[in-house]
């Protein structure tokens, strides 16, 4: 039994040497797909779980979710989030989004994005998860309302 194990160990080992040696070293790697947009469902639980790292960010330094217009310490804690999810292949834009036309735009190509807005004050925040068709968002504006306005998912706008 170990000599087969060797001896299957010896030709794995040597048949990348022997292809490149027959002239099949030309064979072209195979592409790398790209991610599969999310399921409406998969969507939401982005959202949820970025939308729970957000608050407890924002809770831990004064219900600010990005004063003064500074958005990375609350994207890295976003972007943590959906790693521990199981999102970590959710894109999320190093800027905030200050366009809601732009926030709600299709993506160009296949994956997900989350994007990030907050209000003028900082302590307001919409989060938009968005394939190439679909959009699911939470809204938290305490000047506007008291809760969490959420947006189904939906077909997103198309893309500029």
């Amino acid at each position: 039994m170990r000599v087969r194990a060797v001896i299957v160990a010896i030709a794995m080992a040597s048949g990348p040497a022997l292809a490149q040696e027959q002239g099949m070293a030309s064979v072209a790697p195979l592409a790398v797909p790209a991610p599969a947009a999310l399921s409406d469902s998969e969507l939401e639980q982005a959202v949820r779980a970025a939308y729970v790292a957000a608050t407890g960010f924002a809770a831990a330094r004064g219900r600010y979710f990005a004063r003064d217009g500074i958005l990375p310490p609350l994207r890295d804690a976003v972007m943590t989030a959906l790693g521990a999810a199981g999102f970590a292949s959710v894109t999320v834009p190093e800027a905030t989004i200050g366009d809601l036309s732009i926030l709600k735009a299709c993506l160009a190509a296949p994956g997900t994005e989350l994007r990030i807005a907050s209000n003028a004050q900082g302590d307001g925040l919409t989060l938009a998860a968005v394939t190439e068709a679909r959009l699911f968002a939470y809204g938290y504006d305490p000047h506007k309302a008291a809760g969490v306005v959420v947006t189904p998912a939906d077909a997103c706008a198309p893309a500029r």
